[in-house]
């Protein structure tokens, strides 16, 4: 747990000036690895700990080299491929996130909200890591191949490539992303269950509706042109514009708190009374 609670904090440190985008010096670095102890006085040993880590890599940030820091960074895929994907798409998650609260100039930043989108994509990409090989080896185009119109008109490795994303779009994706997306996010920012499942009910179909538009297109590119070891990292770049959608249409659950729900309830009993009141009027005064 405390091994967690580190990667996400060097999360934030490296990511909370993303508006800005220009990668942080030393001294921003140590103002908000400060910041951080200062608000979670719980976690200050961490935040001290992986501040520790991260350190090093700012100061080698100050001038970087394109072509050396993909080459470290497919060493790390190599040598340490579920860590590294995992905090690729926690980080690019974050600053998805950053960017949509950036849209309003009123509201401060809100740390729990991101904290909860760097949480769910480091599990989202722990399920992908799995879950991928286990769909290219069970489709093959056998499935849609087995559809006349289909089989004429596309080859096998098409087909497959069909049946991956359908498969990653159609079975993941509503049955584990989502589900899991609303109750962590929801846990994490406050949200009583009820108050999840009320953000899950209002937000789910228009979500998933954008997610088919926007993420078939995607992965149909991942599974057909992308090596193995770069499709998450992939995804990952992808998802920061997804995040960005994702954060401004359900990002905040401050909506769903308790407050906020007895406030809807007490406006929906009154538009009911007043729907009441209007109504044997309005059906008297027709000819």
């Amino acid at each position: 747990m405390h091994k967690a609670i580190r990667i996400i904090i060097s999360v934030f440190i490296v990511s909370h000036h993303v508006s800005s985008f220009s990668l942080p010096d030393l001294h921003v670095f140590q103002s908000v690895a400060t910041d951080l102890s200062h608000t979670f006085p719980q976690y200050a040993p961490h935040v001290k700990a992986a501040a520790t880590q991260v350190a090093p890599h700012v100061k080698h940030a100050a001038g970087p080299n394109p072509a050396g820091l993909l080459s470290s960074y497919k060493q790390l895929l190599a040598t340490n491929p579920l860590p590294t994907k995992m905090l690729t798409g926690a980080t690019l998650a974050v600053c998805g996130d950053a960017i949509a609260q950036s849209k309003d100039e009123s509201a401060e930043y809100d740390k729990r909200r991101a904290a909860s989108f760097a949480a769910f994509d480091m599990a989202y990409r722990a399920v992908q890591h799995f879950a991928f090989p286990v769909i290219v080896a069970a489709c093959h185009g056998q499935f849609l191949g087995s559809l006349p119109f289909l089989h004429d008109a596309f080859d096998a490795s098409q087909l497959a490539v069909m049946e991956e994303t359908l498969a990653s779009q159609l079975g993941i994706v509503p049955f584990f992303y989502y589900p899991v997306f609303f109750a962590l996010t929801g846990a994490i920012q406050g949200l009583s269950v009820s108050g999840s499942i009320n953000r899950a009910k209002e937000n789910f179909i228009p979500l998933m509706k954008r997610n088919l538009l926007f993420w078939i297109p995607v992965q149909f590119i991942q599974f057909g042109y992308i090596q193995e070891d770069l499709q998450i990292p992939f995804l990952s770049v992808c998802g920061l514009a997804w995040t960005f959608i994702l954060s401004v249409a359900a990002g905040s659950a401050k909506n769903y708190t308790p407050e906020k729900e007895m406030e809807k309830d007490i406006l929906s009993a009154r538009t009911k009374d007043l729907a009441k009141i209007t109504t044997p009027n309005a059906v008297a005064q027709q000819p």
